[in-house]
């Protein structure tokens, strides 16, 4: 369980338009109706209610006021999810599609963006500070977002420059030596131009009893907006992160006094997070995390309605993770240089037919290491991914309340690689893909307030490599992976837009699933293709506003994620005689997902009182793919709650908030 007080200082001004905020009790019966929520997860403006997919947004108020400090702790509050911690990495699993295939050489299906721009493995990590909003469009974005977008993508836009001289802040204590700082300032320089610097301090002692997996964060973001017209905009921001604290250390299972059964529960020590074992003593080993990105948005509009807008970005990350795997030392490297560029011109303007196209680019190169008791296992000392993509999207509208949609990407992805195994024999690899991802939809409105929408469309994974030497006899390449998913949905208000009830049901058919086991024989860890995997299920969301004072919501998601068609290669060593894993659930995919919430504002003196509860029950789930003993997660609960003083000027607010009330390890 963490706890932790939290103390909130803002500009005099009203919350954004997208904010999930309710109106403090003194507000009258007109603000009954829920706010409308507008969203850039689809690279345009619109309302989440008249999107026709299952988008989540979060508020950076949300955020905030839950205590959350980074994208894993957002996963209460997000339905249909896991975000995972692995080291440095947040492995994102959306609806049972995600990877833990942590390396150089491997991408991972789903995508974390910043400003639209995306952002590699080791980048999920960093805090989320000075946020304006988190949104969550699932599926496969083969379309609009292209590669790494197999399950969906994760959209987070920072607060921009504003034109008064405001400042903002947020401090946080809390047990474990939790220490939150973050300040933000608008400079405004004349009619035309701001600028907008923020800085974030995050210290926490270590979750295991060794001191591991403790944070000692700092980061810094400045960012400018230019108005040299009335149709031209340029947003540009420059930040960089810097995480030291103590890597997180592996927790030895199954040592049963020595006889090493596997039994899951038979930890060393009675406390699951001590981590220290009778053998040797292992300690907090050094992380080296160093990242800085930079980035714009320009934005010129022409007549008849038509927007050019060009998206640039550089990302370096340097990190290198010392830790123990049981009283073994292990390390973890990554080096990431990355630049992309997208070039789109849209027309939404009224009329029948409203369409985007653009261009896209980018390369990266990254290498990295996964050294063990000294013997490298993984040494890939350069991994080139680079690519080039056209894609459009367009809306018909037949009538005033029936459309179509189309889209289309044609992508050209080439990947280079080379390293050595560890037993010093050099590998490499060289190899182009292309692709052709679609979109096919209709949408059609049974009222003001209600939508129905039906959608297929798919996404693509280029293929990778295996970090052994390729011969006629074995291949050490892995073939790209592909998923075509149907969906149908209903968005809906009621009771004078005070209820909110969205229905989407989905269907995947995903092939070639990136899949990696450890072999024993030659002591790589090795990736190949699941044949088939099929994936189907339902999300319901609901908000409710029974008063101006209170807001009820609820998120039910199901989820049957099962290999269809899986047969592991015989040259695959995996510690059991079980070769055929069709019918077996996929990792990290519970059945059956629920979030719920509710918040209360009480009228207090000058201000009102938010007490909130969020709470979110998962089924059981595997932790891999092969159902080993002691990676199966029990059903568990989890919640979070908060109590927040907030000035009735919205200047300040203070309050306390902890997480997981349930103080169970999970």
């Amino acid at each position: 369980m963490l706890a932790g007080l939290l103390v909130l200082a803002g500009p005099c001004a009203a919350p954004p338009a997208h904010s999930q905020s309710v109106a403090s009790p003194a507000a009258g019966e007109e603000s009954l109706a829920l706010e409308q929520i507008t969203i850039t997860a689809q690279k345009r403006s619109e309302s989440q209610q008249s999107a026709a997919a299952a988008v989540t947004a979060l508020s950076g108020e949300q955020l905030v006021a839950g205590g959350v400090l980074d994208l894993r702790g957002a996963q209460n509050l997000v339905p249909s999810v896991r975000f995972q911690a692995e080291n440095a990495s947040t492995e994102i699993y959306v609806r049972g599609v995600g990877s833990t295939l942590d390396l150089p050489n491997i991408d991972p299906p789903t995508s974390f963006q910043f400003n639209g721009v995306y952002v590699p493995r080791e980048g999920t990590s960093v805090g989320l500070f000075d946020i304006a909003q988190l949104e969550l469009l699932p599926g496969p974005q083969g379309t609009l977002y292209g590669r790494s977008t197999l399950g969906g993508a994760v959209h987070v836009t920072f607060n921009r420059p504003g034109a008064e001289p405001e400042s903002s802040g947020v401090l946080e204590l809390g047990d474990r030596g939790l220490r939150h700082l973050t300040l933000a300032r608008n400079l405004p320089l004349g009619d035309e131009d701001a600028l907008r610097i923020a800085v974030d301090g995050l210290q926490r002692d270590g979750w295991l009893a060794s001191g591991a997996d403790g944070a000692d964060d700092r980061s810094i973001r400045l960012s400018g907006l230019h108005h040299p017209g009335e149709s031209t905009e340029l947003y540009w921001w420059a930040g960089y992160a810097d995480r030291d604290g103590a890597a997180p250390n592996l927790v030895r299972r199954g040592y049963n006094g020595g006889r090493f059964d596997g039994d899951p529960e038979a930890f060393d020590h009675a406390d699951p997070w001590d981590d220290r074992i009778s053998t040797a003593a292992p300690g907090a080993g050094e992380q080296r995390y160093g990242n800085w990105s930079v980035g714009a948005e320009l934005e010129v509009g022409f007549d008849r309605g038509l927007t050019l807008t060009w998206l640039p970005s550089f990302f370096q990350l340097d990190w290198r993770n010392d830790y123990w795997l049981e009283d073994i030392p292990a390390l973890l490297s990554a080096d990431y240089h990355q630049v992309t560029n997208e070039l789109r011109l849209a027309n939404a303007a009224g009329g029948r037919l409203r369409w985007l196209a653009g261009l896209y680019q980018y390369r990266m190169t990254n290498s990295g290491d996964f050294v063990v008791g000294g013997f490298p296992l993984t040494r890939i000392s350069r991994n080139r991914l680079e690519g080039y993509a056209a894609f459009g999207e367009a809306t018909w509208s037949l009538t005033d309340r029936t459309r179509l949609v189309a889209g289309a990407r044609a992508s050209f992805d080439h990947r280079e690689g080379a390293g050595t195994t560890p037993f010093a024999q050099p590998f490499g690899a060289d190899e182009d893909y292309r692709h052709l991802d679609w979109k096919a939809g209709i949408e059609h409105d049974l009222g003001e307030r209600s939508l129905l929408y039906a959608n297929v469309q798919s996404g693509y994974q280029p293929g990778s490599y295996n970090p052994f030497p390729d011969s006629p006899a074995r291949s050490n390449l892995v073939q790209p992976a592909k998923l075509v998913a149907w969906s149908a949905g209903s968005k809906n208000r009621f009771l004078d837009s005070r209820l909110q009830a969205n229905l989407e049901l989905f269907y995947y058919d995903y092939t070639d699933l990136f899949v990696q086991s450890f072999n024993l024989n030659t002591a790589l860890l090795t990736t190949f293709n699941a044949d088939r995997v099929e994936i189907y299920g339902t999300q319901l969301d609901l908000q409710y506003r029974a008063s101006a004072a209170s807001r009820l919501n609820l998120s039910v998601g199901y989820l049957h994620a099962r290999f269809a068609e899986f047969t592991v290669p015989a040259d695959i060593n995996i510690g059991t005689p079980v070769r055929d894993y069709a019918g077996y659930a996929m990792q990290y995919a519970p059945d059956w997902t629920v979030s719920l919430g509710y918040q209360h504002d009480f009228a207090i003196g000058p201000g009102y009182l938010r007490a909130r509860l969020d709470s979110r029950y998962e089924d059981p789930f595997w932790g891999t793919f092969t159902h080993a003993r002691g990676t199966r997660q029990g059903a568990y609960v989890k919640s979070d709650a908060s109590l927040t003083w907030h000035a009735d000027d919205e200047r300040w607010s203070a309050g306390l908030w902890v997480r997981n009330l349930e103080n169970e390890a999970v």
